[in-house]
């Protein structure tokens, strides 16, 4: 027996009918309540809420207007004020379902394919020139190939500022890329990926990085370029290689030097030092030393070298050629100091403390990664953190202290774990076994 308080079968399915009709009701009585509020509108501020529905993304910037009027920021007030945005903290704007439905609708009663197209071209090349201001502060001293950074002033900022710039918009940057990629803008989809290189390597962002580039892959082959096919198979491989997913790198590395055109050199020279880490990251060191060797004579840039000549002292060490690793990393400290690039004078400082744990010095190896430290916490570099620490476990072990040997893992397990890295089991591995 059904009890009292529960709906039969047949009043269930006419409770769920009147809902439904309810739901329409409503739908129908806030769409009146948009349309009133859109006729009243000046003709610009009703052109840019039609506009607006097209953006790529749920929320967006104050800023993005002005690239669809010139007097975009004022006129989203009005698109406020009248009920049709909402405006939420940082200055970011959205739709809710309902407008956004009535604004699409309205766009297209009234504005022409071509219109709309222009419009969405608009708004991508905001967002490429946005991600290509803000890389210009996070990687100053890296090669590219998008003529975009020739018409582009840098970000004023440091590389921290400009990071934390692009992250609102993360998911908009997908979306961004695959809307132009539909329209068939390859040339905007391979300077955005180009342009995000250093958000997603710096913040990790592994999901982002590995949508964003094989869509610019694919825009590549598409174009038929094979400088911007061979550079963005780069990045799509260093997503795997951070992942230590060494053997899909490997595959991605390979196939940008299969790409790369013969006469260039500077991106022949990029695509060789990542097959060359691939194959230390397999355990393949003198095929990596190898590789490098072969990427030397072809870089054409102070940067590219000091970075080549830093991973072939690497390798070196992990041969236990420990003298010749020692005078090239000293070069690539150098260099490093001299241009005043943290981030890579950090990484040199953690390759000596690794050359001086291997070669049986773990004194001088704990004062070299304590300055490494020093460099990934100032930089908020969180995985680079987590290698150094590893490192400084390492030492304080051979050293004997393995109470700080254990803090050390501890804290690098931490990190790999709010990372979600594959390292993280390893680094649980390494914490109960000095528990």
């Amino acid at each position: 027996m059904i009890a009292d308080n529960r709906l039969t079968e047949r009043q269930a399915e006419r409770k769920l009918s009147d809902d439904g009709a309810a739901l329409k009701l409503m739908a129908r009585e806030g769409r009146a309540i948009y349309e009133v509020s859109y006729q009243n509108l000046p003709p610009a501020a009703a052109r840019l809420y039609r506009l607006l529905a097209m953006h790529p993304g749920a929320d967006f910037a104050g800023e993005l207007a002005d690239a669809l009027d010139p007097d975009g920021a004022e006129l989203l007030d009005s698109l406020e004020d009248a009920g049709l945005l909402r405006a939420a903290h940082g200055d970011r704007y959205s739709f809710n379902s309902l407008a956004l439905g009535h604004a699409l609708q309205q766009l297209h009663r009234t504005d022409s394919a071509a219109e709309q197209l222009e419009a969405l071209r608009a708004m991508v090349w905001w967002y490429v020139d946005r991600a290509v201001a803000a890389d210009q502060a996070i990687s100053p001293l890296r090669w590219r190939l998008s003529p975009r950074y020739g018409q582009v002033p840098a970000l004023d900022g440091d590389d921290a500022e400009a990071m934390d710039l692009l992250e609102p918009d993360r998911a908009n940057f997908v979306q961004v890329a695959t809307s132009a990629y539909e329209s068939e803008m390859d040339d905007a989809v391979l300077a955005l990926a180009e342009a995000l290189w250093g958000l997603y390597f710096h913040r990790k962002l592994y999901t982002d990085w590995k949508t964003v580039n094989e869509v610019a892959v694919r825009a590549a082959v598409r174009r038929g370029d094979k400088r911007a096919e061979a550079r963005m198979r780069c990045q799509l491989g260093f997503r795997h290689y951070e992942l230590d997913d060494f053997a899909a790198a490997k595959e991605e590395f390979a196939a940008a030097v299969a790409a790369e055109p013969a006469d260039h050199h500077q991106g022949l020279a990029t695509d060789l030092e990542s097959l060359a880490l691939a194959h230390y990251g397999l355990g393949g060191y003198a095929e990596a030393l190898d590789c490098i060797e072969r990427a030397i004579p072809l870089a054409t840039q102070d940067q590219q070298l000091a970075l080549l000549g830093h991973h072939r002292a690497r390798f070196l060490s992990a041969l236990g050629r420990y003298d010749e690793a020692f005078a090239g990393l000293g070069e690539a400290l150098k260099h490093m100091q001299n241009k005043g690039d943290r981030y890579n004078e950090g990484r040199v400082f953690t390759s000596i403390g690794e050359t001086f744990l291997r070669s049986g010095q773990p004194t001088k190896a704990l004062a070299e990664l304590t300055r490494a430290l020093e460099v990934m916490v100032e930089m908020r570099r969180m995985f680079q953190e987590a290698v150094v620490r590893g490192l400084l476990s390492q030492a304080q072990e051979q050293l004997g202290d393995r109470d700080a040997a254990l803090a050390e893992a501890r804290k690098a397990h931490a990190i790999l774990h709010v990372l979600e890295h594959p390292r993280e089991p390893v680094a649980r591995q390494r914490v109960d076994d000095l528990s």
